[in-house]
């Protein structure tokens, strides 16, 4: 229920899309990006982050490459 009261932002410790583990090392780099909304901060891996500008520079959302299967 929202009472209307402000969120205390707090930080996600895996990437919001993938689930990936932010690590300590993550945190100083720059391939990470955070979204805040409602003022809660989430984290998007460097991957899943390239991965969304792509589809907003190309317009069509990223599927992901059928690879053989090994044996």
């Amino acid at each position: 229920m929202d009472d209307g009261a402000p969120v205390t932002a707090r930080p996600l410790h895996s990437c919001t899309v993938c689930a990936c583990p932010r690590t300590p090392s993550d945190v100083r780099g720059l391939a990470w990006s955070s979204h805040h909304v409602d003022g809660v901060t989430s984290w998007v891996c460097g991957p899943c982050t390239r991965a969304h500008l792509f589809e907003i520079e190309a317009g069509q959302p990223v599927r992901p490459a059928s690879l053989p299967r090994s044996a």
